[in-house]
């Protein structure tokens, strides 16, 4: 492997690396709600949180579930359904169950509080090293580190400089960083870290200038920034197009449980996926066909519309002709969608109890429309939900 530069940090310099940090981060950190008021429960939240996802996303998120979810205990007896509905939008659904089995263990305990060591919140689920840490040194004060991407690329530059990227340098930066975490103010420095690296010390064209520890810095010294390697490869995106279908009947409509059997349309080419069985486990969605590619060469990147081989009710002769409303793009993984939602109209009947379920769909239910947006519904169902309540009138 090649020879990571030795530590700059001993003695005076680690204390002159802690003191300039820590001053840069008081100064400089951004108002984050989870930082003006600093607990274990909210830590732990705004740790799941952030996890794949954006500061300036969670931060609407994390301040209503907070407000719903005061504490571990409300968390751990809500039903599963309403934690989704909080979560509809943050995406990785099954960190929000993770959190959710989380706070039913601590409370299933004996004594129903949160961990106050590193090795009680490794034992929970969703819990791996780096949210471990982080939670560790953040709401509870400890001297662990927390290495996500931002401090190990940090400590990379600073440690490193200008050597190849491999996986056993990863490695001694990983152990270098504990090394590096002061005593005092473990978590303001884990924070300060992560802080340098989001804002600061950025993958391809690093601020040296604006960095408070340049001096220190392998890197900035050699004057080529180190980034470290992608941990895999990413597969190559696939543009699918496909169609989601709101039946309305009156006010109301219907909502099925995702994973339900893909729709089939007319298509020249045979579906790219059809099984939707893992897809938003847990959550509310619209019928949805199969997902087809998109042609090569479709103008602007639009092909013909997809025609449904599907009616609602097969001999039921009231319901009319889907209705195309709109468009919109996805993306879920390597997929690239392009989204056509559709509205089928039934006739209400004057009882709500005499409206079947339509042909061949899991058990779902009818719903007011103006309440869809409010359940546990999945992100690429709620885009569609914007053109269906314009569509009402």
């Amino acid at each position: 492997m090649p020879e990571c530069h030795p530590s700059p940090f001993a003695g005076s310099a680690l204390s002159a690396v802690h003191r300039d940090l820590l001053a840069w981060f008081d100064a400089n950190r951004r108002d984050l709600p989870w930082r003006r008021h600093r607990s274990l429960y909210g830590t732990w939240i705004s740790e799941m949180m952030l996890q794949q996802t954006t500061v300036a996303t969670v931060v609407p998120y994390w301040e209503r579930f907070l407000e719903r979810f005061p504490d571990v205990t409300a968390l751990a007896v809500a039903p599963e359904d309403e934690v989704l509905a909080l979560w509809s939008g943050l995406g990785y659904y099954r960190r929000a169950r993770q959190l959710h089995a989380a706070a039913r263990q601590v409370v299933g305990q004996a004594e129903a509080f949160l961990p106050t060591d590193l090795e009680g919140w490794r034992r929970l689920p969703g819990i791996g090293p780096y949210a471990a840490g982080a939670i560790a040194s953040l709401g509870l004060g400890l001297r662990e580190p927390a290495v996500d991407a931002n401090v190990r690329r940090v400590l990379g530059r600073w440690l490193v400089g200008p050597e190849p990227s491999t996986a056993p340098t990863l490695r001694v930066i990983e152990d270098r960083a504990r090394a590096l975490v002061p005593r005092d103010r473990p978590g303001d420095w884990n924070e300060a870290l992560m802080e340098l690296g989001a804002v600061v010390c950025h993958p391809r064209e690093p601020s040296c200038a604006a960095c408070p520890v340049a001096a220190h810095c392998g890197a900035a010294r050699a004057g080529s920034a180190w980034s470290p390697p992608p941990a895999t490869a990413r597969p190559e995106a696939v543009a699918v197009r496909t169609v989601m279908v709101a039946i309305l009947c009156g006010r109301r409509l219907w909502l099925e449980p995702a994973g339900g059997p893909a729709l089939h349309c007319h298509s020249a080419e045979p579906a790219l996926r059809a099984d939707f069985t893992h897809l938003h486990p847990g959550l509310l969605t619209l019928p949805m066909s199969a997902w087809y590619p998109v042609p090569a060469g479709a103008p602007g990147g639009s092909p013909a519309r997809l025609r449904l081989s599907w009616r609602p009710w097969p001999d039921h002769t009231e319901a009319e002709p889907p209705q195309l409303v709109g468009r919109f793009r996805h993306a879920i993984t390597r997929y690239r969608l392009a989204v056509e939602v559709a509205v089928i109209r039934i006739e209400a009947p004057a009882a709500a109890s005499e409206v079947p379920p339509p042909f061949g769909r899991p058990a779902g239910s009818w719903v007011e429309v103006v309440d869809a947006g409010r359940l546990h519904v999945s992100q690429l169902a709620r885009k569609a939900l914007r053109f269906i309540d314009d569509a009402r009138g």
